[in-house]
């Protein structure tokens, strides 16, 4: 080759790409066990994945060799070495602003092993996350499947002495709460009772009229992506429950998943039976160890009483579910790596269109809504669409789940009206903020949501209202910084996060996030001019909302804080 330096054309990788996902699809037709899934089991069992894994999981899945590697050193939880006690102590953004990360040092010292290790008596290891859920009692830590947090967690973990961590309050401040409610299956039961003709399509039309928004952070119209994927043709059709929720600071559907899993399996039939779809995957977050097993006791339940399963009420309409655990991965959030994830591959993006509506799991028809986009659907298809709108009068129609960091006085979830202010939400229901702190800034849904100063809390929480001020409403995280914050740590904090939870698959995001944590890495003023370049050729050049996301915030920072952020 004359010693010349040979870089791969992105076609021929995105070629590459496409054809290890029609070699999975093909493969599925056998029932072939997912590579994925054959590498959770090894590390459950010995800790690691070894070579031999690697080899084993190849033969049995029918993946390339390379592909299975690409699996194994993709996700956090395959990534790491387990040792007797693995401990996972949250690094996500309500646990940075209880403690500016100090927790993970001290475990780190005082378990005698960095993160990401095992320690050689292999006795105990360490790895860190982003989010564990339990943002309202920061900071948090995983051991096994107990999670414990709140003040003096490190000691006790220290000390091998975790203990279960308390629970959230849980509560809706509507007179008529919608997803608070215990499931009780009465929306599909109302659908296949219709007297229309065409009962499916009256469902659609309902849900359509009702104008419900996706609540994982784009928004979307369920309706719409409803209808694309009944009018898609293919042989069969799927509904994806997206339950990796990922953003740090938010902890919503995991309290949907856990207190409330009838609903979400019940909003999860209901698409079925709108789209034509006869099976649903809900995939729940690792980090998340009560989700499943209380998914899969409802589901149970939901079969013995003829609700799932094989001609449920005797309807003639057919729905079941298989619930996934994820391997750690925040960028799986993102439609197309959720699929790709359980196809049991690498959970990269990939490029649309196709749109998963038309091409999707499997390359079938599929509709991927979140799980609290799943939650709504059964009180709109019993009561209709007017009932709906009227949860919230002026304001987006339905109503919101909303959740608050440990910095708050009375974190928790809540469900509200859309359109009640920040200030009553954060000073009102949350009581302002613990030990006579106040509110610097918050951030609204999620780490790509924007970051706003105490000034701005007259701000209605609505889709439309929050968009006016650089924000999105996002999953309904409100993570708050007191007056002791550095925002150019805040910065450096979600840059780190952005740069660790990049997938790699696209140029800008991979190496302009690594390049924006760098900037703000030391104490160097940031190069103002570089730093706007920089952002925007993340929201334009990235493939996926992580990188285009990720600019939100800085830019907010930008706005609000630019003496702190060293701006040069």
């Amino acid at each position: 080759m004359g010693g010349r330096l040979l870089i791969a054309n992105p076609l021929v990788l995105h070629s590459m790409s496409e054809n290890l996902v029609e070699l999975v699809r093909r493969t599925h037709a056998d029932q072939a066990p997912a590579a994925l899934a054959l590498l959770q089991q090894r590390i459950a069992e010995h800790g690691e994945v070894n070579s031999d894994d690697l080899r084993e999981a190849a033969e049995l899945s029918g993946l390339p060799e390379a592909a299975v590697y690409g699996v194994a050193s993709f996700y956090d939880d395959l990534r790491s070495p387990r040792g007797e006690r693995h401990v996972r102590a949250c690094g996500g953004t309500a646990c940075f602003a209880a403690t500016g990360g100090a927790h993970l040092d001290e475990l780190a010292d005082g378990l005698g092993v960095a993160p990401g290790e095992r320690a050689a008596s292999g006795k105990v290891s360490l790895t860190e996350t982003m989010c564990l859920g339990f943002c309202h009692s920061a900071p948090a830590v995983l051991v096994g499947d107990t999670i414990d947090a709140g003040d003096g967690v490190v000691a006790r973990v220290l000390a091998g002495g975790e203990s279960p961590a308390d629970e959230p309050d849980w509560r809706s401040t509507l007179d008529e709460p919608v997803l608070t409610k215990a499931g009780d299956w009465s929306g599909l039961k109302a659908a296949l009772g219709s007297p229309s003709e065409a009962p499916s399509e009256a469902l659609l039309e309902t849900v359509e009229a009702s104008t419900l928004r996706g609540r994982g952070g784009a928004a979307y119209p369920a309706g719409t992506k409803w209808r694309l994927a009944r009018d898609a043709s293919g042989e069969r059709k799927f509904i994806v429950a997206n339950g990796d929720e990922g953003d740090p600071g938010s902890y919503i559907d995991k309290y949907l998943m856990e207190r409330n899993p009838a609903l979400v399996l019940e909003g999860m039939a209901l698409a079925g039976y709108a789209v034509g779809a006869s099976h649903g995957f809900l995939l729940a977050r690792s980090e998340y160890p009560l989700s499943k097993p209380a998914l899969e006791a409802a589901a149970a339940s939901a079969r013995a009483n003829g609700l799932l399963g094989e001609n449920i009420l005797d309807s003639g309409f057919s729905f079941d579910v298989t619930i996934i655990e994820g391997a750690g991965s925040y960028v799986v959030g993102e439609e197309t790596a959720l699929l790709a994830c359980i196809e049991g591959l690498r959970g990269t993006v990939f490029a649309r269109p196709p749109y998963p509506a038309q091409s999707g799991l499997f390359g079938m028809p599929t509709v991927v809504n979140n799980i609290e986009t799943l939650a709504n659907v059964p009180f709109i298809a019993a009561r209709g669409p007017d009932a709906y709108a009227a949860l919230s009068p002026g304001a987006s129609n339905g109503s919101k789940l909303v959740c608050f960091n440990e910095r708050f006085a009375r974190p928790g979830v809540y469900e509200v009206r859309f359109g009640t202010s920040l200030r009553d939400l954060c000073e009102e229901l949350a009581g302002g903020l613990r030990d006579g702190h106040t509110i610097k800034a918050l951030q609204i849904g999620g780490p790509l949501g924007g970051i706003l100063p105490a000034s701005l809390l007259n701000t209605a929480f609505d889709f439309d209202a929050l968009a006016t001020v650089g924000c999105m409403l996002g999953h309904g995280s409100i993570v708050a910084f007191d007056e002791s914050t550095n925002m150019r740590d805040v910065a450096r904090h979600l840059l780190r996060f952005g740069a660790h939870e990049s997938c790699g698959k696209c140029m800008p995001c991979r190496v302009g996030l690594k390049r924006g944590h760098e900037m703000f890495a030391g104490d160097v003023p940031v190069d103002r001019a570089r730093l706007e370049v920089l952002l925007e050729a993340l929201e334009i050049g990235s493939l996926c909302a992580h990188g285009g996301g990720m600019p939100a915030p800085i830019r907010s920072l930008i706005e609000h804080f630019p003496d702190e952020l060293g701006l040069a």
